[in-house]
């Protein structure tokens, strides 16, 4: 049963539908609207599909010293609790930047920090780059810009930086083209995410050359067209 790549419950491909209808998790049994469900009918929310975040990613960020975050991520996406897919990439887009601008010597309350970018991350549906028309790890990206600067929508300094760091994320992700792949876009959001830390902090990390993985279980690979091929 491929739960990687596949539901969580039978591990059969997920097929999307264009209009949200009402389903039944089959995880916690609560009652939600979504377009997604497996080919067996399988429906399972977007808090289940993330909630081994809390003892997986976040536990591997409170204990890792490595500075690159594409290393950090790497480390992240190998993890058995880490889907190919999934909206768990909302936050770990952000939580990756937090750990790595703190082990760069960055100054941030990083336990208040972390919880909080992960709490926001999670807000942010799956699937959202075809139904919002904006990738979620590119939001995840403001996340970080935002929690870096302790924003909220009256404040004015680092507003207008958090939107330009989204809008360059979801800038370099469409140059790429569709279809989805939540490492891809993770990855390009997470380089992003360097340039403004040192633009914005001047706090300078480094980020070797990511090369995917993970593309042997990734169905809608666009292989040479992916920068990580």
């Amino acid at each position: 049963m491929d739960t990687k790549t596949g539901c969580l419950v039978c591990g059969k491909p997920i097929v999307y539908s264009l209009k949200n209808a009402a389903y039944t998790c089959s995880l916690c049994g609560g009652l939600f609207k979504a377009n997604a469900v497996c080919e067996e009918g399988h429906y399972v929310c977007d808090k289940c599909h993330s909630s081994a975040q809390e003892g997986g990613f976040l536990a591997l960020l409170r204990t890792t010293d490595e500075k690159d975050p594409g290393e950090i991520f790497r480390q992240v996406a190998s993890l058995e609790c880490v889907h190919m897919h999934g909206p768990e990439h909302h936050s770990i887009v952000p939580c990756v930047m937090i750990a790595a601008f703190r082990n760069n010597g960055g100054e941030v309350d990083f336990e208040e920090a972390l919880e909080e970018a992960a709490e926001r991350g999670g807000q942010i549906p799956g699937g959202v780059c075809g139904s919002w028309g904006a990738c979620g790890a590119a939001i995840g990206s403001g996340v970080f810009a935002s929690v870096m600067a302790d924003l909220t929508p009256y404040k004015e300094d680092g507003w207008d930086a958090a939107q330009r760091l989204t809008a360059r994320c979801l800038e370099k992700i469409a140059a790429v083209g569709g279809p989805r792949c939540c490492k891809r876009t993770s990855r390009i959001s997470i380089a992003a995410c360097v340039v403004f830390a040192k633009e914005r902090y001047g706090v300078e990390m480094p980020l070797e050359d990511y090369r995917c993985t993970h593309y042997a279980i990734n169905e809608e690979c666009i292989q040479e067209r992916c920068p990580y091929y």
